[in-house]
Order: structure tokens, then sequence, then C-alpha cells
């Protein structure tokens, strides 16, 4: 049953990650006799995993320790072969794929000592496409880090979340979305035997907007205890219709 349970949760979850494959490397046996239990594992979850014998993880140690992110394992888990350098050798610095190399791009060992290694800042791709929005910034091929782009939202539209994303270590924080508008729809008015209590023309509605409704001639709203049945919410382009029923006429479940 606690097998049963736990895949039953990773159906619903949002993020998961597999069972890492790590080259020249290994994370506990356990995880590998009982796969099926610990994996796909929850986004957030951390996984410690080992280099084998003549190879260290990227910062050069025997072990390394990764999260599960959105976008998989973080960092991505590798084994590097373990070489012995001697005084003079350099060594050539490549960034990660969205990092840009700032500084001397060698390094050298000196004296048992690496030389100032260069840094590696992250820059972006475009901004993400957001359904409904309009980027209000000038679209570039690359944008640096710490630099941000402004975002709105077509007409009628409601914007949720932040206006401004940033472009942090080669990703952009979190972004805003474009809530739907309401129409009016004539069949449902008249289904519910409805008009709007105050006359206007435009029938589209923002989220969040209130509406309200009267009753049309000869018809009226159920008993109930709403201070005012006629009234309803706009809420992402979604908006229940409040029925009126025809004067003295009882409602029963």
């Amino acid at each position: 049953m606690r097998f049963l349970v736990r895949n039953v949760y990773h159906l619903f979850a949002d993020k998961f990650c597999d069972l890492p494959h790590i080259e020249n490397g290994k994370i506990a046996p356990y995880y590998y006799n009982f796969k099926g239990y610990y994996f796909p594992m929850r986004k957030d979850k951390k996984l410690s995993y080992s280099c084998v014998a003549g190879y260290t993880t990227e910062t050069g140690t025997q072990e390394g320790r990764i999260t599960c992110t959105a976008k998989g394992w973080s960092p991505v888990p590798r084994c590097y072969i373990r070489r012995t350098y001697h005084n003079g050798d350099k060594v050539r610095i490549q960034c990660q794929s969205k990092f840009e190399i700032r500084g001397y791009e060698e390094i050298q060992c000196e004296n048992g000592k690496w030389t100032s290694p260069p840094i590696c800042i992250g820059y972006c791709t475009s901004p993400p496409v957001i359904k409904n929005s309009v980027l209000l910034s000038p679209l570039l091929l690359s944008y640096k880090n710490g630099s941000s782009v402004e975002y709105g939202c077509q007409l009628y539209h409601f914007l949720d979340g932040p206006s401004t994303v940033y472009c942090k270590e080669g990703n952009w924080t979190e972004q805003p979305t474009c809530l739907d508008p309401c129409v009016l729809n004539a069949t449902a008015l008249n289904n519910n035997n409805l008009e709007l209590k105050w006359r206007q023309e435009e029938l589209t509605f923002l989220h969040g907007d209130l509406i309200e409704f009267e009753c049309k001639e000869g018809y009226d709203f159920p008993q109930t205890t709403l201070p005012s049945p006629g009234r309803t919410q706009c809420n992402n382009g979604r908006l229940k219709y409040p029925k009126c029923v025809v004067k003295g006429k009882a409602i029963f479940c």
C-alpha cells in the first residue's frame, strides 16, 4: 500500500526527476534496488552522489549533491577524470551554455596553486512568450545578467503578476499571466431571464469586475440569503450567471 500511495502521488506531481545516469559516478545502492519507490523524485528533493576512483566532481571533490528542479537535476551530475598538473601547466576555462566568460580564459599552476580563474556570468535568450501579452521592451537576441523586460496585456486582458521580468543567471524570473475578460452571452442572458442592471453598450468585462444583473419583467431572483443575488464577478473569462424565475414560483432541490 505504501508503494501504491507514493506512485499515485507522482501522477499528480507538477515536476519530478528520474534516476540520474552519472558516467563514472554512482548514488547509494538502495536507490537502484528500490527505484520504483524513490523515483520519479519530487521537486526540491536533494540527492548525493560520488565519483569512482580517479574521478572528481566539477568542484574537485569526491562527492557531490544535486537538487531536483523544474528543469531537471541541478547542477547536472558529472564526474571528471582527475589529473595531476605540474608547475607551469596551463588550463583553458570554458563557461557552460547561457554563460559568458569574464577575465582571462587560461589559468596556470604556480607553486602548487592556480592563478585567479575567470568568472562566468549568465545571460538570457529571448524572453518567454506569454499568451495574450505584449512585450513593451525591445526584443533582443540575448540579455545581460540583471537586465529586464516589461510586459503588458492585450486589450481587455488583466495583468496578474510582476510586469517587470529580470534575467538572473541565465534564467528569467517569475513571469506574469494575462487573464481573460468575460464577454456576456446573449443566449445565457435569455435562458436565465436576465438583463444588465445598468444600461451600457460595452458587454466585455475585465477579470475581477463586478457585474450586476436584474430580472426581466415578470421574473425575480429566488429567495436567498445573499445581499446582492444579481451580482457576479468575472474570473479569468468565466462568469456564473444568476437565475431568475417566474414571480411567485417556488424552487425545490
